[in-house]
């Protein structure tokens, strides 16, 4: 009885080492698959939406006024331009609409600095000629969401701006005009509205 007793006994042990072996052998691999089923981190998201409707959008420029971020963009139809508040990115704000200078069926704005813009409207009269013409508008952007009239010019022939010494050089039927204008460097700060870290600053430009 003992040498029976004996050999089941050892016949179990063995029976618990090899079921403990296949544990051991099993357990790595599902673990390893449970780690790579983990979804990874996507290098880009989109974060926001806005619907644009109208005509097809042409160009995008992007104007920084304090701790505000405006975006311009452009149509390539009479609808001119829309201004939209990027400051938050996730909440994308339109706040106005521009038309193109005369109405023009499309149009260009040229960003000079960060307070100057240049508002081109092709003259549909002179669509056909050589040279055509446009309508040219300065424009002041001081108040980024307010765009502001300073200067309009008519049958524009050519425009070039020389960012080295602050000028833009307009042509139409009556010569050339040269315009200055304050460049990044002249420009007093922007100002926006005060906090705590305006507190430490001795030239803070808050309100």
């Amino acid at each position: 009885m003992k040498v029976v007793y004996g050999s089941i006994v050892q016949k179990q042990a063995a029976a618990v080492a090899a079921l403990l072996a296949f544990f051991a052998v099993i357990t790595p691999g599902a673990s390893a698959k449970h780690r790579a089923a983990k979804p990874a981190l996507q290098p880009a998201s989109v974060i926001a939406h806005l619907a644009l409707p109208g005509a097809a959008v042409s160009q995008l420029d992007l104007q920084q006024h304090g701790n505000k971020q405006y975006l311009y963009v452009e149509r390539a139809s009479k609808e001119g331009f829309a201004i939209v508040d990027v400051t938050k990115p996730d909440q994308p704000n339109v706040i106005k609409r521009e038309a193109w200078p005369n109405q023009a069926s499309a149009g260009k704005l040229q960003m000079v600095n960060a307070r100057l813009a240049l508002a081109e409207a092709p003259d549909p009269a002179t669509a056909e000629t050589i040279p055509s013409t446009e309508t040219l508008t300065v424009l002041d952007l001081s108040d980024p969401a307010n765009p502001r009239t300073i200067l309009t010019f008519s049958g524009v022939t050519s425009t070039l701006a020389d960012d080295a010494r602050s000028l833009v050089y307009i042509t139409n039927s009556e010569g050339l005009w040269i315009l200055k204008h304050q460049s990044e460097q002249e420009m007093p700060p922007d100002s926006h509205a005060c906090s705590s870290e305006d507190a430490s600053n001795d030239v803070a430009s808050c309100q």
